[in-house]
């Protein structure tokens, strides 16, 4: 069980592009580092609140190191669907103009970061060998957005009917639906993430000045028993 929880965090760094041997072992030696630090202040005061101070710290610190690669995923998530919404407001309007949906879909490349284009190209080959409405769910496997789903399973009755007039307000009607979704779940991300920043500091900050303040006790005393 520990092995494969082991191994589920290396590959969770891995997918975010992070070394885990380097992260893992930076986080063990600074956790050394304020454990040491916590039996020191104890050995010296005799007094419990030093020790949990430093441990809360600790605790802190690795909460947040190894959230970090889920952070740097979940982050790669929400932009790569804010560019999906991006992009596909140009696809709105080539298909308004007239553009098959393939057409339109391969139109899109040139707007595209590397990342989403080369996934576009997956689904445009994918349809190149299959019909149906498969590749259209294979390319939503990328995003977490059940609405992205929806747009695209209007995009692929689009390609089946030839871009009616019926299915392009469908379309219309989903996207939209889409893009409000998105400006409200950006600004109540911002939100939070401004939350987050004042909180997180303050809690450091307050922690750091707890431990300092042992620290300067620690000192005051040894400068007594020398005098």
């Amino acid at each position: 069980m520990a092995s494969k929880r082991k191994n589920k965090l290396i590959e969770l760094y891995s997918e975010a592009k992070l070394n885990p041997k380097i992260e893992l072992i930076t986080l063990g030696i600074v956790d050394l580092a304020l454990l040491a630090m916590g039996i020191l202040l104890y050995w010296k005061t005799k007094q419990i609140i030093g020790l949990l101070a430093v441990m809360l710290l600790l605790l802190g610190v690795d909460y947040y190191v190894l959230g970090k690669p889920r952070r740097i995923l979940d982050n790669k998530k929400k932009e790569l669907e804010n560019e999906f919404v991006h992009i596909f407001a140009y696809f709105e309007i080539f298909v308004k103009n007239g553009r098959p949906v393939y057409n339109a879909l391969e139109d899109c490349l040139r707007y595209a970061s590397k990342e989403l284009s080369e996934k576009i190209r997956v689904l445009l080959n994918d349809i190149d060998h299959d019909k149906s409405v498969t590749p259209y769910m294979k390319f939503a496997e990328n995003f977490t957005n059940l609405e992205i789903r929806q747009v695209l399973v209007s995009v692929y009755k689009m390609s089946i009917e030839g871009g009616g007039e019926e299915y392009l307000t469908q379309f219309d009607t989903l996207f939209h639906s889409l893009s409000v979704s998105k400006r409200q779940q950006n600004l109540e991300n911002e939100k939070t993430r401004f939350g987050n920043f004042n909180f997180l500091p303050l809690l450091a900050s307050a922690l750091s000045m707890g431990i300092i303040a042992v620290s300067v006790v620690i000192l005051m005393e040894e400068y007594a028993n020398v005098i």
